[in-house]
């Protein structure tokens, strides 16, 4: 509340900027209060945790306040409008894309630990990868390794594999060693010279034949150029970010070689990746990671199959922003009881498609002049995703010419659940066919979602996959408002239930 009566007095003033430089809020409610020794200055907030009286503290401590100040509790009239919210909706938006800068100091307090202590795997000397959803969590789970090493001043590196996306040549193998050594010579911890070892990657990258022999003659030198680490009883995490993007065909190839100069060398990698989109060993040649005997696997897509365990990570995921601006939950900014689960289930689970649709869900509450985010702005933000999961299709899967190819298989989806069923949910045999691969894509791809990861329907040794079409696809469908929404209350469903769902066929040869 702010008295037009009073001014604030310049101490006050530069107390205000500083509070709202530091917390990240902008515009905070505020109250003076005329005492003999000058203005008291409070400053209310939704939920004033110790972290706004902390920064109230630094301030007067290094600027030599001499004006009275301190945090208190109030509930502003339009929650949506608020300071709070406001920043929230913010860090929101930040918290979309994760790299390796993202948080910094700040990451802790705003991490959410994985409901299947993922955490205490990923930590430990040994090599991972990490599978998902985009958006499950996968880059914040290396993160979170990354910067508990960091805190420890342990050596780590992180190569974003966007920056080699569909690389198929072999000379992605020279720049990814390359970008490791140039991390590890621009930090303390390592030693003090990979300068040689860089120079010979890059004039071998000019040769104009490069093949498997060429660099297995490199790879002695590479070698004992890491050993050094080995050597100062130190171990290295390599975090490889987003590896399926690489070229499929390429990926057990150069998983091979980095791992020739692991192994046994204290070294250790950490991958993170969509699985149907990832090739880590070739059996063939023998090359690679392989499961479970070179890398261990960690899987953290909770979908729908457990929406309890999937609704109690992503609501930790929101309260720990909520907190840190300043709300008291983001149970707060809503209108009902109802909404968080909505949320849940049109996200499927995934904890990024979550953050965004709620974040999509302020704004369009916010341009309604509605104070709290109610069902219909969440179900409306799930429309507008769907367009983006479609452009992460055509980035991911290449064109293919069959009738089972992954965006011919999505139309026929469509088509029989909003025009020949009319219902949101339907079952596939899981049959290893190029149409159950493609289901297994678009699954990865979160366009459809699953349920179930197997029931029996029918005839016994026959096992199915229960699934439901992503609600951004008729959300805002006229035709599609006929459709049966398929456990409206996103509670666990029972087998009787899901064997009662049609059966998506094969197209018949």
């Amino acid at each position: 509340m702010r008295d037009a009566l009073q001014t604030p007095d310049p101490d006050v003033k530069r107390i205000l900027g500083e509070f709202e430089t530091r917390s990240g809020l902008s515009g905070v409610d505020y109250e003076l209060k005329d005492r003999p020794d000058g203005q008291a200055l409070i400053i209310r907030l939704s939920n004033p945790t110790e972290r706004f009286y902390r920064v109230l503290q630094e301030i007067n401590a290094s600027e030599g306040a001499v004006t009275t100040s301190t945090v208190q509790r109030r509930i502003p009239t339009n929650r949506l409008l608020s300071p709070e919210a406001r920043y929230f909706h913010r860090i929101l938006a930040e918290s979309l894309n994760i790299n390796r800068y993202s948080f910094k100091e700040d990451f802790f307090a705003r991490y959410t630990k994985s409901v299947s202590n993922a955490e205490a795997q990923i930590i430990v000397s040994a090599n991972h990868i990490v599978f998902g959803r985009r958006g499950a969590g996968k880059s914040s789970l290396l993160l979170y390794a990354m910067r508990l090493r960091e805190k420890e001043n342990q050596p780590t590196v992180w190569v974003d594999m966007q920056v080699y996306e569909k690389r198929s040549d072999s000379r992605i193998v020279f720049d990814v060693f390359s970008d490791v050594l140039r991390q590890l010579q621009s930090t303390e911890s390592g030693p003090s010279d990979y300068s040689h070892a860089i120079r010979l990657l890059e004039r071998s990258k000019e040769t104009p034949e490069i093949d498997d022999d060429k660099i297995r003659q490199m790879l002695p030198e590479l070698r004992q150029t890491f050993s050094s680490l080995r050597e100062r009883s130190q171990d290295l995490f390599i975090f490889l970010d987003d590896f399926h993007v690489v070229d499929r065909d390429i990926q057990p190839k150069l998983l091979g070689f980095i791992y020739s100069i692991t192994r046994g060398n204290n070294i250790f990698l950490k991958l993170s990746a969509i699985e149907s989109l990832t090739r880590s060993w070739d059996a063939t040649g023998h090359t690679g990671l392989q499961v479970p005997h070179d890398a261990q696997t960690i899987k953290l897509d909770y979908n729908l199959t457990m929406p309890d365990k999937a609704t109690k990570h992503i609501e930790g995921i929101l309260d720990a922003h909520a907190v840190y601006s300043g709300l008291p939950s983001v149970r707060f900014l809503c209108t009902s009881a109802d909404v968080l689960p909505r949320l849940i289930w049109v996200s499927a689970g995934v904890p990024r498609d979550a953050i965004s649709m709620f974040a999509q869900a302020m704004t369009r509450g916010t341009t309604a002049n509605r104070s709290r985010v109610s069902v219909t702005d969440v179900n409306l933000a799930a429309s507008e995703m769907v367009s983006q999961k479609m452009r992460d299709l055509e980035i991911d899967v290449p064109a293919e010419e069959d009738e089972n190819a992954v965006s011919g298989v999505l139309e026929r989806v469509k088509d029989f659940c909003i025009k020949q069923k009319r219902i949101n949910a339907f079952l596939v045999e899981i049959i290893n066919d190029s149409l159950y691969q493609s289901v297994l894509k678009l699954v990865d791809l979160r366009l459809i979602h699953v349920i179930s990861e197997g029931i029996t329907v029918g005839e016994a040794g026959r096992k199915y996959l229960a699934l439901i079409l992503d609600y951004g696809f008729y959300t805002e469908v006229r035709a599609a408002q006929s459709v049966d929404l398929f456990n409206k209350q996103t509670e666990r469903v029972t087998y009787k239930q899901l064997r009662r769902l049609p059966v998506f066929a094969r197209i018949e040869s």
